[in-house]
């Protein structure tokens, strides 16, 4: 059993690592200038994409459908570009707290008391890690799919006139040629960018809960270890060196909040959004194909995959830290030890549970997931009031 949590926690970590090279923002100690470009040339694309996309919901502003497509669209992209900045701002807290967690697993997997603690949960967190990837990839790869298809069908009518579509309906300051150089140039702009759209969502939303998942197992062994205590052991140095972790971890989660805090919100408020007008063109068709239910069930759904990702790992800092902080009440302290060991025992239970805000906005639990959903639901609504007084 511990063999296998091991492996899927290889290929967990080695999955994270190549949807972040893609776009440059995994943690490398002194990057070349070459790895530096790629974020930077990613942010570009995704800004110009969403700003063509934005056009395009300006120049349809009459059409209620086809304006929300293009604002879910557009802010999709922009999503993504403000992802990868952040990141790239924050290269070297990303860094340091992927050193700090990855030294202390490696010192719990040494240890084979300690080695299920650190892997715990991880199966679980590999699923639904999987699940986004997959929601998402479906939603990038229909619509690169779809110019081609839709091309094939043409020529297997036989038409004379083929009509050359692009992957999403974006308004260029460039007059594009069917199945020109200028075609196949912005096709491939197009693809580039779903797939860093693919790529950046998987990975950065997977890497919180990833970080999430080492602290939590360090905090299991912090509690075995304070359950354990050998009394033959110095119960002051024992105690300093638990301090000193449970400090270390708390400042973790400190780093990760000032830097997961601003895309955890804008994260809660375009899901909502996203979410609304996904709702809302279901609501305009009177008939969906396979195809396009499977566009909008990945792009949809992979939006409510990312709000719970967030959301549950919230949730589970905080509740095994407050475990933690059970472990810690139960160790048999008031019986043993000096009164110093007990004061400092006293110190410890009164500190409050490690938790993660958004922006100091809102603590990230499940709570988030329930409140994402029901303002989707409500702007939803408010769409559908607006549609009937326009008709």
């Amino acid at each position: 059993m511990k063999d296998i949590e091991l492996r899927e926690y290889q290929i967990l970590t080695n999955s994270i690592k190549f949807w972040l090279l893609f776009v440059g923002i995994w943690p490398i100690s002194k990057p070349r200038i070459v790895y530096r470009v790629i974020p930077i040339f990613a942010i570009s694309c995704n800004i110009i994409l969403s700003i063509a996309l934005f056009r395009f919901a300006i120049a349809h502003i009459s059409s209620m459908s086809l304006m929300v497509k293009g604002v879910s669209l557009g802010t999709s992209f922009a999503s993504i570009a403000f992802k990868i900045l952040v990141f790239t701002l924050s290269r070297e807290g990303i860094t340091k707290i992927f050193t700090i967690i990855h030294n202390y697993h490696e010192e719990s997997l040494a240890d084979q008391n300690l080695r299920h603690l650190a892997l715990e949960k991880v199966s679980g967190f590999r699923r639904l890690s999987w699940i986004l990837c997959f929601l998402v990839a479906c939603g990038a790869v229909s619509y690169c799919i779809a110019p081609i298809i839709f091309i094939i069908i043409q020529r297997r009518h036989h038409l004379q006139s083929i009509k050359y579509i692009l992957p999403l309906p974006a308004f260029y300051p460039w007059v594009i040629s069917p199945g020109g150089v200028l075609y196949k140039v912005t096709y491939v702009f197009e693809v580039y960018n779903l797939m860093c759209l693919l790529f950046t969502t998987c990975g950065v939303d997977s890497l919180f809960g990833y970080y999430i998942l080492h602290i939590t197992g360090q905090l299991r062994v912090l509690g075995y270890q304070i359950t354990h205590l050998n009394r033959s052991d110095d119960s002051h140095q024992c105690l300093r060196r638990f301090v000193d972790k449970f400090e270390v971890l708390k400042e973790c989660c400190e780093d990760l909040q000032t830097i997961y805090g601003p895309v955890i919100l804008w994260q809660i408020i375009t899901n909502s959004v996203i979410i609304c007008t996904v709702l809302f063109q279901i609501s305009q068709e009177t008939s969906i194909s396979i195809p396009k239910y499977i566009l909008i069930m990945g792009y949809s759904g992979s939006k409510i995959m990312q709000t719970y990702i967030y959301a549950s790992a919230g949730t589970a800092l905080s509740t095994e830290s407050e475990a933690l902080t059970e472990s810690v009440y139960f160790s048999d302290w008031p019986g043993g030890g000096t009164q110093r060991f007990r004061t400092s025992i006293l110190i410890m239970l009164a500190q409050k549970p490690l938790q993660i805000t958004a922006a100091h906005f809102v603590v990230v639990s499940n709570d988030i997931f329930i409140m994402t959903l029901n303002t989707a639901v409500s702007y939803f609504f408010l769409l559908k009031t607006f549609e009937e007084k326009q008709s």
